[in-house]
């Protein structure tokens, strides 16, 4: 809801560069509350399993060490939870709502 109120109080403003921003922090955001979820490794690599990772690259990057910010940047991140799967659970991509509401290409 409040995506695409924002998204409609910018209607006609020049703001592609920075709605395609925000729609990329949103969905990272997303992927990091999903990581944090889960929290153990062993939790992280069979959710990665069962959303289309091949089982040596799940456990890649469900071992990193890295923080949850930039574990949810890594491809096995992107794979699990890409741009269909957030669609299908309803989020609205701001870039394409304004695309809509000022008719433009």
């Amino acid at each position: 809801m409040t995506l695409t109120g924002w998204t409609t109080y910018y209607r006609y403003a020049q703001c592609k560069h920075k709605l395609k921003g925000l729609d990329c922090w949103v969905r990272r955001k997303l992927r990091v509350i999903k990581l944090k979820q889960l929290k153990r490794v062993y939790t992280i690599a069979r959710f990665y399993r069962r959303n289309g990772v091949d089982e040596y690259q799940a456990w890649i990057g469900a071992l990193s060490g890295k923080g949850l910010w930039r574990k949810s940047a890594i491809p096995q991140s992107h794979q699990a939870m890409n741009l269909q799967r957030f669609k299908e659970q309803g989020l609205v991509s701001t870039l394409e709502r304004w695309q809509e509401l000022a008719n433009r290409p």
